[in-house]
């Protein structure tokens, strides 16, 4: 069977499990560690652990077991595992879908090879938030722009068999750049992926005041929200559905969300080996748990403290929020994925990725 035709029997599997409201998604932090320190993310400052490579299988195969299609590696930054081959054949081997998120400044040689080799990738992010080098510094807590730069040429060169897109946590810092992101995107023949910056308690979710957004900044980024929205629904390169624009914007201006996904679609998988029903919520079983069906009547108990969550302190997740539109409307999110994936094949001839050391639209 062709590798794209089985991801495509394998993708249709995890819509139909979301439009029954199953679980079907889940995030794993294959390790802590990272080489930037963003202050938007508390991960790089939380005790670093790198589960071994069987216990990290086990879990792959008890969430298979429990109905997960698709695997968010994350971390921490994934390619510091000296074994992430190993880690991707893994995934392979039990028939998993996965996605891997990268900083792009430390990829190595054989993590790549082994990206290029993979049968189950959806697809590969690479984390740009700024196309400026002191306003990346800000952002990602190093000044490591250019060996992020270089990574994408290094990923593009690759010839990866899934997409490749470009994660873009929008904020007050950053908002202005969100067309240079799309058209960085559009003329690379990438995706970008537009989420906006949490902030409170938790360990993705900024703390104090460096993101901390006036009333007009926040109307200001909902409005991009909205702009995204429009152009997504026109076919542009945007990873999210439009809907998920749309209840990003509500989210900055403070109006109502939808239902959350956190614990009933997707969970979230530490590097300490606990479990939670998202990135934000405190763990309330074990891997193990996840091999003995335990951890299902966890999550399940767990869903009151995500209403409340919701209600008092809500977020916008991609995992999350995007996950629960897309399973109240599957059909309509797989038309518009359709238009974009037709119009992306329609650019490709002048979408061709740019020579290395090509100028780029960006400043000193």
């Amino acid at each position: 069977m062709a590798p794209p035709f089985a991801r495509g029997l394998r993708a249709a599997s995890l819509l139909w499990r979301l439009r029954r409201g199953r679980l079907a998604v889940a995030s794993v932090n294959v390790l802590n560690r990272c080489n930037q320190a963003c202050p938007m993310c508390a991960v790089h400052a939380t005790p670093d652990r790198e589960p071994p490579l069987d216990e990290l299988t086990r879990a792959f195969r008890a969430l298979r077991d429990r109905g997960v299609r698709a695997v968010e590696i994350s971390g921490g930054e994934p390619f510091l595992r000296q074994d992430l081959p190993a880690l991707v054949a893994a995934l392979d081997r039990l028939g998993l879908l996965f996605t891997v998120t990268t900083n792009g400044a430390v990829l190595t040689g054989p993590g790549l090879d082994a990206l290029v080799r993979a049968r189950g990738l959806l697809q590969v992010a690479l984390s740009l938030d700024s196309l400026d080098r002191e306003r990346y510094r800000l952002l990602r807590g190093s000044d490591q722009l250019d060996r992020a730069l270089a990574g994408l040429e290094r990923l593009q060169a690759a010839r990866l068999p899934a997409p490749l897109k470009l994660n873009f946590a929008m904020s007050r810092h950053n908002h202005e750049e969100t067309p240079a992101l799309l058209a960085l995107a559009r003329e690379r023949g990438l995706f970008l992926s537009a989420f906006p910056v949490n902030q409170g308690p938790g360990a993705h979710r900024s703390h104090g005041q460096v993101f901390a957004a006036s009333t007009g900044e926040r109307q200001a980024m909902a409005a991009r929200f909205e702009e995204l929205a429009r152009l997504r629904r026109g076919g542009a390169p945007l990873w999210e559905p439009a809907a998920f624009y749309r209840a990003a914007a509500r989210f900055l201006r403070g109006e109502p969300l939808g239902p959350c996904g956190a614990g009933a679609l997707y969970l979230d998988l530490r590097a300490d080996g606990s479990v939670a029903p998202c990135v934000e919520l405190p763990p309330v079983a074990t891997a193990a748990d996840l091999a003995s069906g335990r951890a299902e009547a966890a999550m399940a108990a767990a869903r009151a403290r995500v209403e409340r969550c919701r209600a008092e302190t809500p977020c916008c997740y991609t995992c999350t929020v995007n996950l629960a539109e897309i399973s109240r409307h599957p059909l309509a999110f797989a038309l518009e994925q359709a238009r974009v994936l037709l119009a992306r094949r329609l650019r490709r001839p002048a979408a061709e990725p740019a020579a290395p050391g090509a100028p780029r639209e960006r400043k000193a």
